[in-house]
């Protein structure tokens, strides 16, 4: 039988878990709370789903996180004034916030603790502590995730009677190396075993094989760019798994590769240098790019910064760019102030996608938690490059024009208007993301900054023609663009010239 705990909304500190330290505050709220078993998926209805579980374990596991415990609170009234009992401080009992004041163990000395909050509309929202002690960590689940207005309610004798259900999760891990000044040396070894260099031909299936160079040599290829937290696998999965992938494949006779680059700890320019680095000397390629995200970035330094590297001997000639949803402007995300928004819209937007591509998102997702928790906000040189007033946005875009043709896919999932937000019905991120960015965006990447750098540089500006913008109504946001064959169908007409579709 699970353990179980009723809040009748006083001030008094509860315990909510067979395991000590676990205790809940919740003025003005009336729920009960249930200790889920950590290998439960905590889905009962009528409330919160939680559609990470499977996706979390094994991200949890490379990067030697454990999931200390879990509840489930389901919400049955907001009262406007606590009905009884001590505050904290010892004094009387006073407004309710309708904030819950959630505490969890200190177990060893150089522990850190996250959580993450799943509200009744399945939204995740990642919450770090806002008090820690030698004891314990404080953390405050937040009163806008609880709308009176989300469900059918009534109210009975100045109460708000509700059934609304969360999830929280509580997370551990012991703060060496990723803390202070060793942020970067343990983001650097965590992808350097997670997310080292590769380079793989593509097979029709997608999957990796060593490189033929030799059947390369002065033949039409396609090299793919993946974004932050990802691979080329996950990345492109949904191309891969597209019928119309065919048509890609044969238009370049199976010539496809692929570059796995880590995307933190390495800057764009360090990335481009070691693909140099890995194709034997002598090697002549002639390429298109296909990239999502950061790899855009990736892309556009090999084609417009080619003559500031060292080639080895190696000579890359780039035909056309496709770059999908490229941060070409920045995005605001990356700046460390707003790094626990990026974290929390890359966890909301791989909720619908495959375990396995989710897993892989999510595994520098918690890398990035990791580095959060332990107070270690540095700059991380991935992150940095896409910084909008940033040193590496200033030199690349103010670069030579180039002759490689460039196409540019987008999207406005998250508009700036709210008549539009609350039309479609978009969640409390979606919202705050809207204030933050003050322009549309993809949830990631601003949407305009998907076609323009604001400046006549390099492959800019694109003209409309080779533009393709995807509106909120067709619901692709910034993970999901190779999962929707309305994108792939762009791609392939613009790849595949001759093809029945272009």
């Amino acid at each position: 039988m699970p353990y179980q705990t009723s809040l009748t909304g006083d001030s008094t500190t509860r315990s909510i878990s067979t395991a000590p330290g676990y205790t809940l505050e919740a003025p003005g709220v009336q729920c009960t709370v249930t200790e889920v078993e950590k290998e439960t998926k905590t889905t009962r209805g009528g409330g919160a789903d939680d559609p990470l579980h499977e996706k979390l374990i094994p991200s949890l596991d490379s990067n030697e996180v454990l999931l200390m415990n879990q509840f489930e609170i389901e919400i049955t009234g907001i009262s406007s004034t606590p009905t009884g009992g001590q505050t904290r401080g010892g004094g009387t009992s006073g407004e309710a916030t309708g904030e819950m004041v959630l505490n969890t163990p200190k177990t060893h000395p150089e522990m850190a603790c996250a959580i993450m909050h799943i509200d009744e509309e399945g939204e995740c929202h990642w919450i770090f502590p806002k008090e820690e002690t030698d004891e314990k960590f404080s953390f405050v689940l937040p009163k806008e995730n609880t709308p009176t207005d989300a469900l059918p309610v009534k109210t009975v004798r100045g109460a708000v009677t509700m059934g609304i259900r969360r999830i929280v999760k509580v997370f551990g891990w012991l703060l060496d190396p990723i803390v202070g000044a060793a942020a970067l040396a343990g983001v650097k070894k965590w992808e350097e075993k997670h997310r080292p260099y590769q380079l793989k031909s593509v097979s029709i299936n997608g999957e990796g094989q060593e490189v033929d160079w030799q059947s390369l040599e002065g033949k039409p290829t396609l090299l793919l760019l993946h974004g932050t937290f990802s691979t080329w696998e996950s990345a492109f999965d949904g191309l891969f798994k597209d019928p119309l992938y065919k048509n890609i494949y044969e238009q370049y006779e199976g010539r496809i590769l692929a570059f796995n680059h880590p995307s933190l700890h390495h800057s764009p320019a360090e990335n481009i240098q070691k693909l140099f680095e890995m194709i034997p000397d002598g090697v002549n390629l002639e390429v298109d790019i296909l990239t999502h995200s950061r790899g855009g970035l990736v892309g556009r330094e090999l084609i417009e910064r080619y003559e500031d590297y060292d080639t080895s001997g190696v000579n890359i000639k780039v035909g056309k760019a496709i770059l999908v949803a490229s941060p070409n402007r920045g995005t605001i995300l990356t700046d460390k102030d707003n790094w626990v928004k990026l974290i929390d819209s890359y966890t909301n937007i791989i909720t619908t996608l495959p375990d396995n591509v989710g897993t892989i998102i999510l595994e520098g997702v918690v890398t990035l938690v990791k580095v959060i928790g332990g107070g270690a906000l540095k700059g991380l040189p991935g992150l940095q490059a896409m910084l909008p007033d940033g040193d590496h946005l200033k030199r690349l875009n103010n670069t030579d024009k180039v002759e490689t043709v460039y196409y540019a896919i987008g999207a406005d999932y998250v508009p700036n208007d709210e008549k539009v937000l609350a039309r479609y019905g978009k969640r409390i991120l979606m919202k705050a993301l809207s204030k933050l960015f003050g322009e549309d965006c993809d949830m990631v990447v601003p949407t305009d900054g998907s076609f323009s750098t604001g400046k006549d540089n390099g492959g800019f500006p694109i003209p409309k023609e080779r533009q393709k913008l995807f509106m909120l109504e067709q619901d692709v946001n910034h993970c999901t663009y190779f999962t929707h064959s309305i994108v792939n169908k762009k791609i392939v007409s613009w790849l595949v010239p001759k093809s029945p579709i272009a």
